[in-house]
């Protein structure tokens, strides 16, 4: 049953973080048109900036919070783990999936009630074009509801195989021994 949770919830995320890197690209594309518009042609667009730092950006970063736990990419400091036997190493893990669920649900709470609050409001950016704010504010929520699922998911496989001393679920890999073994 962890397996397959932890199937489904990795198809959501690598399905996010396809998203995110075509939202980079975008970005990447926009900057360059923007450029040569604004040098070459002398005429900028006058949208860029508030496209980017608005949707595309928080994109990018909020998207792909749960895939980058998902797959260790987080900086974590891991001095005393490899001296730590493994249920020490579930147990720190147990720790810390709690420790992010508090701060990621708390995160996710205020983030949905801005977002709501901007959209009931029609609150938009001011500028050449009138941007929608709580479209970029319900990323937040969106991204963070996403990674209390990965860490709501670590808790309960980190908890069940302290438990029943069973490898239900993986250990993320030691510094410098490669990737973990996964589901994925």
């Amino acid at each position: 049953m962890i397996k397959r949770a932890a199937d489904v919830l990795g198809v959501l995320e690598r399905a996010l973080t396809v998203i995110a890197a075509i939202s980079l690209f975008a970005i990447m594309a926009l900057v360059v048109a923007d450029v040569f518009m604004r040098y070459v042609m002398n005429s900028p667009f006058s949208f860029t900036y508030d496209l980017i730092g608005l949707y595309l950006l928080a994109g990018v970063f909020f998207l792909t919070l749960s895939d980058t736990l998902r797959v260790h990419a987080h900086v974590g400091v891991d001095i005393l783990l490899s001296r730590l036997p493994p249920a020490g190493r579930r147990l720190s893990e147990v720790v810390t999936a709690l420790t992010g669920l508090f701060v990621f649900v708390l995160i996710s709470k205020v983030g949905f009630e801005r977002a709501l609050e901007n959209y009931q409001q029609h609150d938009v950016l001011a500028g050449a074009i009138p941007w929608p704010t709580w479209i970029s504010a319900a990323l937040v929520p969106f991204g963070c509801c996403v990674l209390v699922l990965r860490l709501a998911l670590q808790l309960i496989g980190h908890g069940l195989s302290l438990v029943s001393g069973h490898d239900l679920y993986p250990l993320p890999p030691e510094t410098g021994t490669g990737e973990a073994n996964s589901f994925e």
